[in-house]
């Protein structure tokens, strides 16, 4: 399968959204015992269908916050930018946190909200399915530990009263968390990820194979430099994410020799980093990191001023018509 892209997803998204006659919904309750997807029912009157207006919702915010003109998604790799953007996460051996998503569902029971962690809607159109995931918060089920109680007004000989409603009840809000589509999680909320879904975990092997991939190249003499630098940060991610920008780095991709004739050209970068016999000695962190922004081409220069400018988040430019790329 190719590799997703924004304008990909965008594409299905608009397919969906401007056919919601044709579009299947289904909404199920995710929980921790197994059968983890708990498919619901809903009762349907022309005054009070619950099942449309989650869907009229869902669709909504597809439409308006996915497909709109400032929607924009990047690769995974470059989560170190913490930006305000959409993340494309693909799901592999390495990372797959939503495996009961091709599982037969069972069916909901009341008791099962005791035990509920998020609610799941699927999406059917033509070819297309799209999972959409709701992260369920305690305040989305206000009398879940029973610490709260719950009442509603009824109508009785005595005038409106309160009712104690004793059964579990759950918020259904107007929010997406993440999209499951083309086996990629799409979201640009990590933090989700990393506190509930073991993402901090994917992030450390994709750094762990990107130093490896360093070291069959053969140009840093101590490599250990590298594995001691993504270690730190006292349990979390932050350095590991670091790495992840030079996962398919171009620099990365050149011949040795090539890329010491560059380096050697480059006014920023010649004698930047301690090297010896065709290899970079990584004495300190700050030294990792230049590595890291040397292989990841932090750096750009202006075309008409030739002004080197430091930019956090790279894309590659369009070719501009009647350039050769």
């Amino acid at each position: 399968m190719a590799e997703l892209t924004g304008h990909e997803i965008k594409r299905q998204i608009s397919e969906i959204t401007k056919d919601p006659k044709q579009c299947g919904f289904e909404v199920y309750v995710i929980t921790k015992a197994e059968p983890r997807l708990k498919r619901i029912g809903f009762v349907e009157t022309v005054d009070n269908d619950l099942r449309q207006k989650l869907k009229d919702s869902i669709l909504r915010i597809l439409s308006e916050k996915y497909n709109s003109e400032e929607a924009e998604y990047v690769f995974v790799d470059r989560i170190a930018d913490e930006q305000k953007k959409f993340y494309i996460i693909p799901i592999s051996d390495d990372y797959d946190p939503f495996p009961y998503l091709k599982i037969a569902a069972g069916a909901f029971n009341k008791k099962d909200i005791a035990d509920a962690t998020g609610i799941a809607f699927l999406i059917r159109h033509r070819q297309q399915q799209l999972w959409v995931y709701q992260h369920l918060w305690s305040i989305m089920v206000p009398n879940k530990s029973k610490k709260n109680w719950i009442a509603r007004i009824v109508s009785s000989k005595e005038g409106d009263v309160f009712e104690e409603m004793a059964d579990p009840i759950i918020t259904f809000a107007e929010k997406i968390d993440l999209l499951v589509m083309d086996d990629c999680i799409i979201t640009s909320d990590y933090n989700l990820l990393q506190n509930y879904f073991g993402f901090q975990d994917y992030i450390r092997i994709r750094a762990d194979k990107t130093i490896a991939v360093v070291e069959e190249k053969g140009i840093v003499a101590n490599v250990d430099k590298l594995k001691d630098y993504v270690q730190r940060g006292n349990g979390k991610p932050k350095y590991a994410k670091k790495m992840m920008r030079i996962t398919d780095s171009k620099v990365l991709k050149m011949e040795p020799d090539m890329l010491w004739e560059k380096i050697r050209q480059s006014t920023r970068w010649n004698g930047k980093i301690k090297e010896k016999d065709g290899q970079f000695i990584l004495e300190t962190y700050t030294q990792v990191e230049a590595l890291i922004d040397l292989l990841d081409e932090r750096y750009t220069r202006s075309d008409i001023t030739d002004t080197e400018y430091d930019t956090d988040v790279k894309q590659v430019a369009e070719p501009v018509a009647g350039e050769t790329p």
